[in-house]
């Protein structure tokens, strides 16, 4: 029997713990959450007691209880509990899913009250909160990706007057490329966002809490500001005990094994193999920290260990009225990577003329491949509910698909007859 610690509740260290359970082994299994359980895990309050029952007949919980220290010369960590108490534990196998920490502009007012940030369930539960008050009539989001324009979308839905600030030229530049991101724009500031792209915050203002945020363009009003505009590894603590990289992340092998025997780590402080180019890369995706932690947790179990086959980053959202989904590499990307790519761009006006009117809607597709026409990405974009049709095309990155591979592979018909 041995004695697996687990630190973090979010998608990786959840997996872990689930697939360890599944195995219904006998091992002894200690959980630490920096935050509570029951918001992680996102237990139903009505239910948190008895969830929290359940799984503690399995697993020992420490929750509110920060892991401060490693010390792998004697297998222990070192943790401060809730009251401030110091704790050591003892591990024959550690498994870090630390996750991230939101990235804090380094500008005048950053410190002030009502400037918000993400950094865990909780406080998406408190912005959701913070939406419904009658005292917040304007907001301001710093970051026009898919976490900024989501709340942006949100606030706006609750009667609030809503500017999104980035220094891109359209918003979800990251995730989509131009042939969407114009569409997004369009219909974001139809729906009443006010947009200020290719624009960079300069401060924050305010006495004691927000009134307003300055930009090099401008001055916009603000009872609170949600500052979306990327993350950062919460490994500064590991520093001196595992070999991190130039950006602070943690170094893994392919069996998410780090520089130390015994200590393991996943999630959004570590690089995954990205299948489309076969390099590692960080992927911020609670998808990718899930596939990962169910893979340890297999790996943990046996000596028949798997080698990590890597993600395709497949994420999808809506926003603006569309429905948008994407995989593997963008024009952005592949030139961040420099790594060659062909695309092919379509919009299909209709699907099929007996289709109900709901599906009849323009569908925005693009393709991208290399010159051996092997798959490397792909974006769909529509008013109708379309996204799952990118799981197909990331199936096919992983298995290393042609395109006349995917266009001759055999899908359903289902002609009306009716």
């Amino acid at each position: 029997m041995a004695k697996i610690i687990i630190v973090g509740a979010a998608h990786g260290g959840r997996e872990t713990v689930n697939g360890l359970l599944a195995a219904n082994t006998d091992n002894e299994i200690h959980w630490y959450e920096h935050g509570q359980f029951a918001t992680a895990l996102d237990w139903a309050p009505a239910d948190a007691e008895k969830e929290r029952l359940a799984l503690s007949q399995q697993v020992t919980l420490f929750d509110q209880t920060t892991v401060t220290r490693i010390t792998p010369a004697t297998h222990t960590i070192t943790a401060r509990n809730q009251r401030g108490q110091l704790q050591t534990d003892h591990y024959d196998r550690l498994v870090l899913s630390v996750g991230s920490l939101p990235i804090q502009l380094p500008i005048p007012g950053a410190e002030l009250s009502g400037v918000r940030s993400i950094q865990n369930r909780a406080s998406i539960n408190e912005l959701k909160l913070a939406a419904k008050s009658a005292a917040i009539k304007n907001v301001v989001v710093i970051g026009g990706g898919y976490i900024g324009m989501n709340f942006a979308a949100l606030f706006k839905q609750t009667g609030k007057q809503v500017t999104v600030i980035d220094v891109n030229a359209r918003p979800f530049s990251h995730n989509l490329d131009s042939e969407f991101t114009q569409i997004l724009a369009a219909a974001s500031v139809e729906n009443g966002l006010q947009l200020k792209m290719e624009e960079r915050v300069t401060a924050i203002l305010g006495s004691t809490h927000v009134t307003a945020v300055q930009t090099n363009r401008g001055q916009y009003a603000a009872d609170l500001v949600l500052v979306a505009v990327g993350n950062r590894p919460n490994t500064a603590w590991l520093r001196g005990t595992l070999t991190l990289d130039s950006e602070g992340l943690i170094e893994t092998d392919d069996y998410f094994q780090t520089s130390v025997p015994d200590i393991y780590a996943i999630g959004d402080a570590t690089k995954v193999r990205f299948t489309p180019t076969g390099t590692k890369e960080r992927i911020t995706l609670g998808s990718a920290a899930s596939h990962a932690g169910r893979l340890l947790a297999h790996n943990l179990l046996t000596d028949q260990r798997i080698v990590f086959p890597g993600v395709q980053a497949t994420s999808a959202l809506n926003a603006a009225g569309y429905y948008f989904a994407a995989t593997g590499l963008n024009t952005q990307l592949a030139v961040r990577m420099q790594q060659p790519v062909l695309a092919t761009y379509i919009a299909v006006p209709r699907l099929v003329a007996s289709a109900p009117a709901r599906l009849n809607a323009t569908v925005h597709f693009k393709l991208f491949y290399d010159k051996t026409h092997r798959i490397l990405g792909a974006q769909i974009m529509a008013t109708a509910e379309l996204t799952a049709v990118i799981n197909t095309v990331s199936l096919a990155i992983q298995m290393g698909a042609t395109l006349e591979q995917l266009a001759y592979g055999d899908f359903f018909f289902q002609p009306g007859l009716s």
